[in-house]
This record gives C-alpha cells, structure tokens and sequence, in this order.
C-alpha cells in the first residue's frame, strides 16, 4: 500500500515542480475531452475508433502514415494483452488519451521516467476512485 500511496506523490510532485497552470489546464481539458470521447462512444466498434483517432490526429497535423501505423500498434497492442474483439475499440480509445497525455508532457520537457510515473500515479488513482 506504501507503494501505492508513493507513486501518486511522486507523479503530484513532479506535476507541481515541472509544469505551470496553463499546462495543468491543458492536462484538465485532455482528460475531459477523452472523457466526452468515452460518453459519446460507450461501446466503439473499430470504425467508431478509426474515425475518432484519424479525426484526431488530421486535426493534429499527422500524416495518413503516421495515423496508419498508430492504429496499427494500438490495435495490435490491445491484442498482445488478451483482450476480445469487442473490448479491443475501448482499448484503443484509451490508448489514445495515454498517447494524447504521454506527448504533452514530454513536449513540456518531463523525462521518459518522469512521464512513466505520472503515469503510474494517474492509473493508481483511477484505480483507488473507481474501488
């Protein structure tokens, strides 16, 4: 439990050393937008996730091959963890918003392992809300 409790103060701690309001709020609004996506999309076919992604990521100035393969890896990643076909589209979906955080923090200069435990922290504490 110690362990728990040290990685979400790590993840707080590097959040509130390395990044200023506006990112925090930038942080807020991917969360929310991802949290719309999920509400709008309760349970996504892989169409539903094609479309949302590649509207995503044209708006975010990627090229088709770069959406291409993203898709690819996230698809192939949903399924190297055992998931059915069905919950692989909410994966994916998720794969997204971890994509969406992952970039912005590394874009806000936190290093791979400072990313990882922010990370880490946010799905500990996701986990201990919805226990």
């Amino acid at each position: 439990m110690a362990n728990k409790f040290d990685v979400k103060e790590r993840a707080k701690d590097i959040l509130e050393e390395t990044l200023d309001r506006e990112a925090v709020n930038v942080l807020a609004t991917i969360s929310q937008e991802m949290q719309m996506i999920f509400k709008d999309n309760p349970d996504p076919s892989r169409e539903d996730v094609v479309r949302i992604v590649t509207e995503y990521f044209t708006g975010d100035g990627k090229s088709e091959h770069f959406i291409s393969n993203w898709i690819t890896t996230a698809q192939e990643h949903s399924r190297s963890r055992g998931l059915s076909e069905k919950d692989q589209p909410k994966a994916m979906l998720s794969d997204l918003g971890v994509f969406r955080f992952m970039n912005f923090l590394k874009e806000q200069g936190l290093t791979e392992d400072q990313v990882t435990i922010v990370l880490r922290g946010a799905v500990q504490q996701a986990a201990d809300q919805d226990g």
